[in-house]
């Protein structure tokens, strides 16, 4: 009798623990980012095709981003950096064919575009 209540106390104790341990767990992170070159866009639809490449599709594939009236536009890097709206950044003369820009997502939704200001890859 004794043995059993032990072995119940324990497994109780691990329970527990293993339940606070889940939630003591960091919050995923906010949004994924993908970097491309843009290969065509459309202020009237509201869209940017990127051309990616990275490891998992050396050879680039395309694909295309929907932009909300409400998504923020970022155009430069560090203190040359200005922010806009959705609707100015179409407008923006960093937009354009060639240029390589960062979406920021958030599930489906693409909440920031990021126009430059990329990381600068080391000399070797």
């Amino acid at each position: 009798m004794l043995r059993t209540f032990a072995c119940a106390a324990v497994a109780l104790v691990f329970g527990v623990g293993l339940t606070l341990a889940d939630d003591a767990k960091p919050a995923k992170k906010k949004g994924s980012e993908v970097r491309g070159t843009v290969k065509k866009f459309d202020a009237e639809a509201s869209t940017i095709t990127l051309s990616i490449k990275n490891k998992k599709n050396p050879d680039g594939m395309d694909k295309e981003f929907k932009i909300a009236e409400d998504t923020k536009f970022t155009v430069g890097a560090g203190d040359d950096k200005k922010e806009m709206s959705a609707k100015d950044g179409f407008k923006s003369e960093a937009l354009k064919e060639g240029a390589v820009l960062t979406v920021t997502l958030e599930g489906d939704k693409v909440t920031a575009v990021t126009i430059g200001g990329g990381k600068k890859k080391k000399d070797k």
